[in-house]
């Protein structure tokens, strides 16, 4: 699945934040905003992320590249001229299926796999993602029929559908821009309608932050803050539901006890993978991307935040004890303990690699 997130704009409303670095470089906890965004559309699916990029552009390919580190693949589209928002869509090449496209300064926890499916079953051309907003009237609203007073809500909160930036479109919309001409989403939206084509609405209820001024960027902060695997994980795509989220009699996820892909040669020998002298963390890495079916992950990368659960954690600790154990039984049972209360402590490659250091450090001086 593609994803395609709109991030050129200069976040003028975010100033003294955004004054010499585009607005989804801000940070979220140790992430950035966009970053927060490709790793939930990696979890939901979404292997090939297009960003369109405009406003210092040169600061988001940097930090991003080719998206090899965070398991995806990431190409750019450049508007060298800010054309609106819905306008960079034309720009971006082989867009020729369905794929859902977002403001990139949206901090959200709705499933971006689900929005994705249901708009595949609308058999609408472009689905726009509702959110129901609370809207405080701070004065007493009339109602007044006539000349007369017919009642009166004193400072009545009002609930309005409001569109969250984030969308499903088929190519079809690209009949609607213009090459060169101003186009925002609002008016391609306005478009499909005319022409007859269905428009449909995903309402959702998870939390979203529009990241637009300093206040809204200050509460998502803090909103990640609290609880930042509610935004970096998409928990409800099939493959990584919890036990809550499963269908009735739906089976969990089948246990994959693997032996280690490099510990045994051919004619069953143990090769060299000694913690003393090989590089542990990126071996502890490789198997976590393993397990996530993703890219190795980074030295300080979260296993449980980037979609591990229980039932992966100890696939990940049968396959690090077959790496670095994998024929004393009885310390191999000791390291398979070790790491197991280890991997919820601090589910880091780095972390995980000073257990297995340490236990072979005790082994070797037989304690």
């Amino acid at each position: 699945m593609r994803a395609i997130i709109l991030t050129g704009g200069k976040g003028t409303r975010l100033r003294p934040y955004t004054e010499n670095r585009p607005k989804g470089l801000l940070q979220l906890s140790r992430y950035s905003i966009l970053e927060v965004i490709i790793r939930r559309l990696r979890g939901a699916g979404f292997s090939h992320i297009t960003l369109c990029v405009s406003h210092l552009a040169d600061q988001i390919r940097a930090e991003f590249g080719d998206g090899a580190t965070l398991g995806v693949r990431i190409d750019y589209s450049t508007d060298p001229r800010p054309l609106g928002t819905a306008a960079p869509l034309a720009q971006v090449a082989d867009f020729n299926e369905p794929a859902l496209v977002m403001n990139g300064d949206v901090l959200t926890a709705l499933d971006f796999a689900e929005l994705y499916r249901v708009h595949k079953d609308s058999g609408g051309v472009l689905t726009v993602a509702s959110f129901r907003r609370p809207m405080p009237i701070g004065f007493g609203v009339l109602d007044i029929r006539g000349d007369q007073v017919a009642g009166i809500w004193e400072k009545p909160t009002l609930h309005l559908d409001i569109s969250a930036g984030i969308y499903v479109a088929d190519p079809a919309v690209l009949e609607a821009i213009t090459p060169g001409k101003v186009v925002d989403m609002p008016d391609l939206v306005g478009s499909m309608m005319e022409s007859g084509r269905r428009v449909h609405a995903y309402s959702f209820s998870d939390r979203w932050h529009d990241i637009g001024t300093p206040e809204r960027y200050e509460e998502a902060q803090r909103c990640f803050a609290e609880n930042p695997d509610l935004y970096l994980r998409n928990t409800r795509t099939p493959d990584r539901s919890t036990p809550e989220d499963r269908p009735e009699g739906a089976r969990p996820p089948e246990l994959r006890l693997y032996p280690s892909d490099t510990s045994r040669e051919a004619n069953g020998s143990v090769t060299n993978d000694d913690p003393a002298t090989n590089d542990v963390p990126s071996q502890i890495a490789q198997d976590m991307g393993t397990v996530l079916e993703c890219r190795p992950l980074g030295p300080a990368d979260d296993f449980f935040l980037l979609g591990g659960d229980s039932l992966r954690a100890v696939e990940l600790i049968a396959r690090l004890t077959e790496r670095f154990e994998p024929d004393d039984a009885v310390a191999a049972d000791r390291l398979h303990a070790e790491l197991l209360l280890a991997v919820f402590d601090d589910a880091s490659p780095d972390a995980l690699a000073d257990v297995v250091r340490s236990h072979h450090a005790a082994s070797r001086s037989g304690r």
